[in-house]
């Protein structure tokens, strides 16, 4: 007997229930991120800040008071997902009038009987992990190529925004992922990166800026093995004050906790007892696949976690999981978390 659409739909529902509402940002937020990764093919629209401006006088404070209202927002919508670090942050902002010669992105070669176009740099950050800096263009068109060369090491560019509508002034975050240059001491930044001045033309510019105020990330790794439900066989960590990359190794003897850990639903802890929730710090959360090991009797996997807003300054990270309940529809049942205090894991910054 042939099946109708509504019977139809009810199996497909049984058989396949929806994945919770954390999976579903998860991949959607991956799906983002590859799809900003082949924008050689098709190319960005302009972004929009998603957050609501603070005001100026609150932005002020924020940043510690030494930005001048008329320039803060071209960094108050970076410097307000930073939480406590944002005044830090603001202090290793290298401006362009501080600078004894003019920070200008120009051509690596220039075409004979072509225009040659500059941009100028107005702002750049640099603490290890991240590369930020604020570009100033008359031109119609401006977007960068995936990879950014700092000091001739290849990193990944993460975006391309324009600060505000039709400001013409263009915020370029790149993120740091070679680990001997995230924790060298460098005191002079040489950047060079393919910009699109037009849908499908491209050259190769750079820019070089000395500065006192560069910082290298700090690293360290570890090992928590004290743990009733498995232990972390390693882990490692990068912290800066504009994000924390921790990458952790699991070995888990209890198959209920590794669906709690593996979604990165974790309460974070800092050494003063301040805690955030997952809405609060994750700016990304990757798992592999997790492998039955019939030797140790346990589930191996291991576990990215990309964290904002967690205080940099902080000697302890504590991450506490959380188990939750799932409706058929994949959102989470309002009133079932339940926060798992004796299964906090410590890690040391």
């Amino acid at each position: 007997m042939r099946m109708d659409y509504d019977d139809f739909a009810a199996e497909l529902s049984r058989s396949y229930p929806r994945t919770p509402e954390r999976f579903q940002r998860m991949v959607s937020q991956e799906v983002c991120a590859q799809m900003n990764k082949g924008k050689q093919i098709v190319r960005r629209r302009k972004w929009m800040p998603y957050k609501v401006l603070l005001p100026i006088a609150a932005c002020l404070i924020l940043a510690g008071g030494t930005v001048a209202a008329a320039r803060l927002p071209v960094f108050q919508n970076w410097l307000n997902g930073l939480g406590s670090n944002a005044g830090t942050a603001e202090q290793l902002i290298v401006h362009s009038e501080e600078t004894e010669e003019r920070m200008s992105m120009e051509p690596e070669i220039f075409d004979a009987g072509q225009e040659a176009l500059s941009f100028d740099v107005t702002d750049v950050y640099y603490d290890g992990a991240t590369l930020i800096f604020w570009v100033a263009t008359q031109n119609d068109f401006f977007d960068l190529s995936d990879h950014v060369y700092i000091n001739e090491i290849d990193s990944r560019l993460e975006y391309v925004a324009e600060t505000q509508e039709g400001s013409g002034v263009y915020e370029c975050k790149v993120s740091v992922v070679d680990q001997e240059l995230q924790k060298a001491a460098i005191d002079s930044l040489h950047v060079k990166v393919g910009v699109y001045t037009a849908p499908d033309k491209k050259s190769d510019y750079a820019f070089t800026v000395e500065s006192d105020k560069f910082v290298s990330a700090s690293q360290r790794e570890g090992a928590v093995s004290d743990l009733r439900f498995g232990k972390v066989v390693s882990y490692s960590v990068t912290v800066s004050p504009s994000v924390i990359n921790l990458h952790l190794d699991w070995e888990v003897y209890e198959e209920e906790m590794v669906q709690i850990l593996q979604w990165g639903g974790y309460l974070l802890e800092d050494a003063s007892g301040k805690r955030l929730t997952d809405a609060e710090w994750m700016r990304s959360c990757g798992s592999s696949v997790p492998e039955y090991d019939e030797d140790g009797k346990c589930t191996t996997f291991a576990q990215d976690l990309e964290i904002v807003g967690f205080d940099a300054s902080s000697e302890t990270m504590k991450l506490i999981p959380v188990h939750v309940e799932w409706n058929a529809d994949g959102a989470m049942i309002p009133g079932s978390e339940v926060i798992l205090e004796d299964c906090a894991i410590i890690i040391n910054l």
